[in-house]
């Protein structure tokens, strides 16, 4: 519970500034760009820290390893909660990164410790779902409630329940530690899962793969989704925040039953895990795309076409997240499953540092000539046409594997 408990709230600070940001974009003034570069502070210390997370775990356990990470959240929300000017944003929202980096990986290593086979998907797929909820809570009732609780408030009262539950994860497991490997130096165990991932064609399919959800909930969900749909509804924007609950409403779907309609598929046409993924992530390039087709008019029946193609997206997204996490378990052994994650987390996290960035640059570039809206629809059909180029990579290698 003390790890499901945690990741929600790393989703939630992951993900609440498609709310947060514009906020403060309008307070101070900040540029698209500006605003992108702060948000995407968070992805820096993020990915670096999921290459050493697995050496760390062996060496001081997953419980008390989440736990310092939190109660240095808990820090960088202070810091965050007070910032006024764009050095002070970032480093709040880099210490957020460095915080949060632990959980996701130490989650994987204490569930690889105690569950087997078809338990280990049905927990971890709830991770995902709980992880969910996080970005639920980070979008409609976050907007709700900032508008009854200044954003220092409501931050102070979350850093403190970081810090508690920081506090509780480190006293509850301090005894227990992942189960015991062979010492080796930290750097020598980071090269060796770096080797492990881009020497196996199978592993390195998959990281193309994940390459394309990862920067799409964070670009998307956690930055412009909220921002985008009340600029394509003005005349609906104070539900624009219903936008983050849709597409987490498909990932929640994705994580509770998309185990059980990928066996099925798998079954009924004897296609593997890697296969069906790569189908998975053609559907998501539609989804990307009906993202910008569903935003061209302001009305109810658009706005609700918009919403379902919310849900699509986040469904999709779901998948390819865990059907990834089960892909990386069935090409590695137990020793190396969490450790070769943390790889796939490094380069993701990396890509959602840029993307974030990169993609307030784009609309800064496009939005005098296109206007806002059109300047949104571009820079995400620009995404779309880069996860096309991402699984057709994944595709050939796995076909030159067979």
């Amino acid at each position: 519970m003390g790890f499901y408990l945690s990741y929600f709230l790393s989703y939630f600070i992951k993900l609440s500034p498609s709310i947060i940001m514009p906020v403060l974009q309008a307070r101070y003034n900040f540029t698209s760009g500006q605003t992108g570069f702060i948000s995407s502070m968070y992805f820096l210390p993020y990915a670096t820290m999921q290459l050493f997370v697995g050496p760390l775990c062996k060496k001081f356990g997953a419980g008390p390893l989440t736990g310092a990470g939190l109660v240095i959240g808990a820090a960088g929300l202070l810091i965050f909660s007070n910032g006024t000017t764009i050095a002070a944003l970032a480093l709040g929202r880099f210490l957020l990164g460095l915080g949060t980096s632990p959980v996701f990986i130490a989650m994987i290593y204490f569930m690889r410790d105690s569950f087997e086979g078809d338990r280990y998907a049905r927990y971890y797929g709830f991770g995902i779902f709980v992880s969910s909820i996080g970005s639920i809570v980070a979008a409609a009732p976050l907007k709700a409630l900032l508008e009854v609780v200044s954003t220092e408030s409501l931050f102070i009262v979350i850093a403190v329940l970081t810090f508690v539950l920081g506090a509780f994860m480190i006293i509850i497991d301090c005894k227990r530690k992942s189960f015991q490997e062979e010492n080796s130096n930290l750097f020598t165990s980071i090269g060796g899962n770096l080797r492990i991932t881009f020497t196996s064609r199978m592993l390195l399919a998959g990281l193309m793969l994940w390459l394309i959800e990862a920067p799409s909930l964070v670009c998307y969900q956690g930055l412009w989704c909220t921002k985008w749909t009340a600029t394509a509804f003005p005349m609906h924007e104070s539900l624009s925040g219903l936008s983050g609950i849709a597409i987490s409403i498909g990932t929640i779907i994705a994580s509770t039953i998309g185990e059980n309609w990928v066996s099925a598929y798998k079954r009924k046409t004897g296609r593997t895990l890697g296969q069906t993924i790569i189908r998975i992530c053609i559907l998501h390039v539609v989804a990307t795309m009906l993202l910008s087709l569903s935003k061209q008019a302001d009305n109810i029946p658009m706005f609700f076409f918009s919403m379902i193609c919310d849900v699509f997206f986040g469904f999709t997204t779901g998948s390819i997240i865990v059907q990834g996490g089960v892909y990386v378990k069935e090409h590695t052994t137990a020793k190396d499953n969490a450790s070769v994650m943390g790889v796939y987390n490094f380069i993701g996290c990396l890509s959602q540092q840029l993307s974030q960035w990169l993609t307030g640059v784009e609309i800064d570039l496009l939005v005098v000539s296109l206007g806002l809206n059109m300047a949104f629809c571009m820079t995400f059909s620009t995404m779309a046409i880069l996860f096309c180029i991402l699984t057709v990579m994944a595709r050939t290698l796995m076909r030159n594997k067979q």
